[in-house]
């Protein structure tokens, strides 16, 4: 399903079947989960305006990072790449996640657009990992600035 609003920077394909979620925390972009009850695949597609701002991507996962942290869940980096999606250079990291409730699987992209940051994720049941991952590649694909 192609997402095209003036709301969004971007337009995107998601997938069918999909629920919209508002996890009412202010960000703009798009929360879909793949069913409405857990455990359940998180693809987050999110933008800020930088209003100037010079962005430093390392430093943003920083801040990420320590969020994570802060919650009380134990972060692990499995993995960093240089990602382009739409034309907008960024930077791809991998997670392991423990947290009360189990062991999640995360990829994050942030991106470094002229005039917004992205902050594109999922997030998943580790043991849904293998068989979402290849979905969010495909949503990337598709991704339109």
């Amino acid at each position: 399903m192609k997402i095209k609003s003036g709301a969004l920077p971007f337009a995107v394909s998601l997938p069918q079947g999909w629920v919209g979620i508002n996890l009412k925390d202010g960000l703009g972009g798009v929360t879909i989960a793949s069913q409405a009850q857990p455990p359940a695949a998180l693809i987050r597609l999110l933008f800020i305006p930088k209003n100037g701002k010079v962005i430093d991507l390392k430093n943003e996962f920083k801040s990420f990072e320590a969020a994570v942290k802060e919650s009380g869940s134990t972060m692990t980096l499995q993995s960093e790449k240089a990602a382009n999606y739409g034309g907008v250079s960024g930077l791809m990291r991998q997670y392991s996640i423990k947290n009360k409730t189990g062991t999640l699987a995360m990829r994050v992209w942030f991106g470094n657009g002229a005039k917004n940051f992205y902050s594109f994720q999922l997030t998943v049941p580790s043991d849904m990992f293998a068989k979402m991952n290849p979905l969010f590649d495909k949503v990337l694909a598709t991704v339109d600035f």
